[in-house]
């Protein structure tokens, strides 16, 4: 009897130690946003290898698109109060190799590593890649890659927060 529950305890504990300490998604920070993407600026959104930013603030949405221009588009009443932008707004994108047919994915524009609100990743293209930085501790993630910290020194950094899609007749509905 003992062996058996020595032999069952030892199957419990190698289990438990081989889980991931990083989910695929996070449920950290509240997340609800939807939009039409058959309208500018969100058409980009199905192409791949491209990612838009949106940030709420003061009654509108404040979206940058690949190049840099930015976009402000004021919000209904109801929007302001339902939509939820995580910790500090949305990254959201389709990457260029993407294995799960084609999804749109959403990440968090804050930074995973500062867990700070106030600050906010810096997307550019390197390429045919889209990264995102930040300037505070120096972190740089691949958007293609499932947000994945591409730095190369020392310091392991952690992924960026990514939030669930769904894509049903041309509306995005990012939510946790």
């Amino acid at each position: 009897m003992k062996r058996r529950i020595l032999i069952l305890s030892v199957i419990l504990l190698a289990s438990a130690c081989q889980r991931n300490s990083y989910s695929t998604f996070s449920n950290k920070y509240k997340v609800f946003f939807s939009c039409e993407t058959s309208v500018s600026p969100y058409n980009q959104l199905t192409s791949p290898g491209r990612f838009i930013s949106v940030r709420k603030s003061q009654g509108k949405l404040t979206i940058t698109d690949a190049e840099g221009k930015i976009i402000e588009e004021a919000l209904s009443e109801k929007q302001n109060i339902s939509f939820m932008m995580g910790l500090s707004g949305l990254i959201l994108g389709t990457p260029m190799l993407n294995n799960d047919d084609m999804s749109i994915w959403a990440f968090d524009l804050g930074c995973p590593e500062c867990d700070d609100p106030a600050t906010i990743l810096k997307l550019a293209q390197q390429g045919a890649d889209f990264t995102a930085s930040c300037s505070k501790c120096k972190g740089l993630w691949n958007l293609n890659t499932s947000g994945i910290s591409i730095n190369t020194g020392d310091k392991q950094y952690r992924p960026l927060y990514r939030y669930p899609t769904s894509f049903n007749n041309g509306i995005l509905t990012v939510s946790n």
